[in-house]
C-alpha cells in the first residue's frame, strides 16, 4: 500500500509539473489583459529580456548595414561600431513592464511609435490576432501544441499558433524554484527589423532613404 501511495504521489507531482508552465502562461496572459502591472513584473525577468531584445536588434541592424551597397568599408565599420555601443542602452531604456504589456496585448508596441506593416491587425480590427492568446480554452489548446520543452526547466511557446514561423513571437519560460518566468521573447521578423531601424536610424534594406519635402 505504501508503494502505491508513493507511486500516486509521484504521478501527481509529475502532472503538476507538466501543467505548471501552461498555468504560468495563462496567468501572464490574464495579467496583460487586465493591465496588472505588478503581476507582469513578477512573471517576467526583465534583465534577461532586455539582453535578448538587444541581441536581436543588434543582429537585425548589422544585417541592414551589410545589405547597403552604398557604404564604403570604412563607413560600414563606423556604423557597426556605433550600433554596438548604442543598441543595448537604448533597448534597456525602452523595455519596461508597460512596454511589454503594450506589445503582448495586441502584438505591436504602439508606445514605440512604430508603424504597423500592411496587413497587421490594429485596434478594432482583430487586434488580438497577434497578441498573447490564452483567454479561451481553444486558445490555450492551440498554444499548447506549439510548446517546445528545453530540458526540465525551460519551455518555448510560439504565437499566434496559426501564423508562419517568421510572423510568430517565441516566448521562453524558465523554471526557477517553483516559479515559471518569462526570460526571452523572440520577435517576428517584421517587428524586429522596424525596431532596429528606429534605434539606429537606418533605411530598410533595398529602400531609399526618405527625402525631405521641398520648401
Amino acid at each position: 500500500m505504501r508503494w502505491w501511495c508513493l507511486f500516486l504521489a509521484l504521478v501527481l507531482l509529475w502532472l503538476g509539473y507538466s501543467l505548471s508552465p501552461y498555468l504560468a502562461l495563462y496567468r501572464l496572459s490574464e495579467a496583460v489583459r487586465t493591465n496588472d502591472l505588478p503581476a507582469v513584473t513578477q512573471r517576467v525577468n526583465f534583465r534577461t529580456l532586455r539582453l535578448s531584445l538587444s541581441r536581436q536588434a543588434t543582429a537585425a541592424a548589422l544585417e541592414a548595414i551589410e545589405a547597403r551597397p552604398d557604404l564604403s568599408p570604412r563607413d560600414r565599420q563606423m556604423l557597426t561600431d556605433a550600433v554596438a555601443g548604442l543598441v543595448e542602452p537604448v533597448v534597456g531604456s525602452l523595455v519596461t513592464p508597460e512596454m511589454l504589456m503594450d506589445l503582448l496585448d495586441d502584438g505591436w508596441p504602439e508606445r514605440l511609435g512604430i508603424a504597423r506593416p500592411d496587413g497587421a491587425a490594429g485596434p478594432g480590427r482583430g487586434s488580438q490576432d497577434r497578441g498573447l492568446p490564452g483567454r479561451r480554452v481553444s486558445d490555450l489548446l492551440a498554444l499548447a501544441r506549439t510548446a517546445e520543452m528545453r530540458g526540465f526547466r525551460g519551455v518555448v511557446f510560439s504565437f499566434p499558433p496559426d501564423r508562419p514561423r517568421a510572423s510568430q513571437y517565441r516566448l521562453r519560460l524558465r523554471l526557477r524554484g517553483f516559479t515559471w518566468r518569462g526570460v526571452d521573447l523572440e520577435l517576428p521578423a517584421d517587428l524586429r527589423d522596424r525596431i532596429s531601424q528606429k534605434l539606429v536610424r537606418l533605411p530598410l534594406p533595398g529602400r531609399a532613404e526618405p527625402r525631405p519635402a521641398a520648401q
